[in-house]
């Protein structure tokens, strides 16, 4: 049984939507090919009791439980809890734990939680295959590649799994799914989908290209021999390509987009690029818009150029604003992150922002708070004393984490949402919701702004009711099995 857990990220609840598990259908893929009867529980979609999760566990009887998130530090504390409810209920099943979180944590996670057998660091297809049939052959756990796991009292950490360098062997288990559930932006049946892994950047603050360890892709035609069996098959109306750099490769990106145009699939494709990237693709943009890219997330994080050095992106705010302004000549929407608290903010620096902002002209905001997962360089510099967030649970960049010397949360949580609000409520922008010459953008920007709203909402009564803070000094380490300064081993 593969277990996404219940991570009560608010802004999913509040409307954003779920996209499916990525992580676990592509391991699901592999062990359905490889013999295992496999079935996939996504509990944070489902939303349901613990109990009823040990139900669907007692009804299936897993020999192995599986539990794997895409929520990194914030989703740690609810494996814990999940797989404690599970050992204590079923003793004899093995317990397996993956991720970006577990694969740097796994000395801390498996000192602190017995529960868990086994923990998967780095990608798992392989791993969790060679994994089971190891056990299923009653063989020694030390022959497996890509694994941390107990010898008694001793914690033994295996030689590191190899990346996979032919990814399209590693088929995605979409029947594993309940597609009904699954809704971004008005549009029902939403995917994830992977065309490449890893990033060519080296950001302080992202540990994404250590996880991954070299950027890598599928097949142009592999992608969209999947595109087309989710929307045949599945009734997929929209893609969300779930990659740190789509188009690191330009022409491996035109080649895929030129495929894309081919199979005429009608989809809704979003992806995630750099700005860079973008003004590099000028002359491509407008074949993005007719392979159905309506939606780029671009990582701009600062509008201030030394910053931008201090942090090693490569989009100085001339770059992000000309990607801004393309996107817009290509009916494209530009959704662009802002991270705070990448300086010492203070009401002088939301100024700068929210003017630097209209000056970049986005048609959509996310302003996210800098979080410290201790694998990465930003991580490993802070000072725990720092943190004033000890719920791992609102490591999720929409919650502070780290405290301010010149303002109080209050005041910066007030900063950010009336940055938010303001910069929303611009004339141009409601201009642009009304006026809007291209249908797909009004539709998905409409549904997107009342979806913000939603959100918004929800985190101010997440802020006002069921968030608290400590005094700075007071943390000399992170509650949920890790501590800052340790298990910062790279994978390979």
């Amino acid at each position: 049984m593969l277990i996404n857990p219940f991570r009560h990220f608010i802004a999913n609840q509040a409307g954003l939507g779920y996209l499916t598990p990525l992580g676990l259908v592509l391991i699901g893929g592999p062990l359905i090919d490889a013999g295992f009867e496999v079935k996939l529980v996504d509990h944070d979609m489902n939303g349901w009791s613990m109990e009823r999760l040990l139900q669907e566990i007692h009804d299936f009887q897993p020999k192995y439980v599986l539990l794997g998130h895409s929520g990194s530090t914030a989703s740690h504390n609810v494996v814990v809890n999940t797989v404690r409810k599970i050992r204590s209920i079923f003793p004899e099943m093995r317990i397996i734990y993956g991720g970006v979180y577990p694969s740097y944590a796994y000395q801390s996670i498996l000192q602190e939680v017995p529960e868990i057998d086994v923990i998967v660091r780095g990608e798992g297809e392989k791993t969790i295959l060679d994994l089971l049939l190891t056990w299923d052959r009653d063989m020694p756990l030390d022959l497996v590649a890509g694994i941390a796991w107990r010898r008694g009292a001793e914690i033994v950490v295996n030689r590191p799994q190899p990346a996979i360098q032919d990814l399209d062997m590693c088929r995605p288990g979409w029947e594993l799914l309940d597609w009904k559930h699954y809704q971004m932006f008005g549009f029902e049946h939403a995917a994830g989908l992977q065309f490449s892994r890893g990033c060519t950047l080296t950001c302080s603050y992202c540990g994404q290209w250590m996880f991954w360890k070299k950027w890598r892709h599928r097949s142009p035609q592999n992608v969209v021999e999947n595109m087309r069996l989710l929307k045949e098959k599945y009734g997929v109306k929209i893609i969300w390509f779930a990659d740190e750099n789509f188009a690191a490769d330009r022409d491996l990106a035109k080649q895929l987009l030129e495929q894309i145009v081919d199979a005429d699939l009608g989809l809704s494709l979003n992806l995630n690029m750099t700005a860079a990237d973008v003004v590099r693709d000028a002359d491509l943009l407008p074949l993005y818009k007719e392979a159905g890219v309506d939606y780029i997330v671009m990582g701009v994080e600062s509008l201030k150029d030394n910053v931008i050095t201090t942090i090693r992106k490569n989009n100085p705010f001339a770059t992000s604003k000309e990607a801004v302004r393309l996107l817009r000549e290509n009916n494209i929407i530009s959704l662009t992150n802002i991270i705070y608290g990448l300086e010492e903010e203070s009401w002088r620096t939301i100024l700068e922002k929210f003017r630097g902002m209209l000056e970049l002209d986005s048609d959509i905001l996310n302003a996210m708070y800098i979080t410290p997962h201790f694998w990465t360089s930003d991580g490993r510099l802070t000072d725990p004393a720092t943190i004033i967030q000890p719920d791992l649970a609102k490591w999720s960049y929409r919650n502070q984490v780290v405290a301010t010397p010149f303002m109080k949360p209050i005041e910066l949580f007030l900063g950010v949402k009336l940055t938010e609000i303001f910069f929303h409520l611009r004339p141009g922008a409601l201009y642009r919701l009304i006026a809007h010459r291209d249908g797909r953008y009004l539709q998905i920007m409409r549904d997107s702004m009342l979806t913000g709203v939603r959100v918004v909402l929800a985190e101010v009564w997440e802020f006002l009711f069921d968030t608290r803070f400590v005094k700075q000094g007071s943390l000399k380490k992170i509650t949920g099995s890790q501590n800052l300064k340790q298990d910062a081993s790279p994978l390979a």
